[in-house]
């Protein structure tokens, strides 16, 4: 794996669901590996609020690299 690899969440652990990512979900590796974690984004939606201010639901997560598979390099 590395830096802006697409990759698939292929496990439902309790850590990730408590962040509100599941299996299936897709994101982006944006950070290096650090003791075995990946900082990956997880892909959101984009919406206007009610005062008009343009904003995501992407989330980012630490993720173990045995716990997603990469789709995309």
């Amino acid at each position: 794996m590395k830096l802006l690899n697409r990759v698939e969440l292929i496990v439902d652990k309790k850590r990730y669901t408590d962040q509100g990512i599941k299996k299936g979900d897709k994101g982006i590796v944006l950070g290096e590996e650090r003791n075995g974690y990946w900082l990956v984004i997880f892909d959101g939606e984009i919406y206007q609020d009610e005062d008009g201010v343009w904003t995501t639901t992407e989330i980012d997560a630490a993720v173990l690299e045995e716990d997603v598979k990469v789709i995309l390099e």
